[in-house]
């Protein structure tokens, strides 16, 4: 699922930051469910995936980061509270 969900995000970005920004967090998420083992075999699905489909660019994009082996970096974001404030209104 996280390839799938990940492939999907880098083919539909239409400039080459969105593919980063979108591969970043498809990494950041693997990482988080699966651990750095598996990133390897991670990219190589999802450039499969991208090739298979003939979404070129997206996946010269990833391909790139496989033979480099320097993979972008996800961003952070600012957490918002977790608490819900309410609000009485008299």
């Amino acid at each position: 699922m996280l390839v799938l969900r990940s492939a999907s995000h880098v083919a539909s970005a239409l400039r080459q930051e969105g593919r980063d920004e979108a591969l970043a967090e498809g990494i950041a998420e693997m990482i988080a469910h699966c651990g750095h083992a598996g990133l390897g075999l991670f990219l190589a699905a999802v450039w499969h995936w991208l090739d298979e489909r003939d979404y070129v660019e997206a996946a010269e994009s990833v391909q790139h980061y496989i033979e480099t082996g320097n993979v972008p970096v996800a961003k952070a974001m600012p957490r918002t509270s977790d608490r819900i404030r309410l609000i009485h209104v008299t």
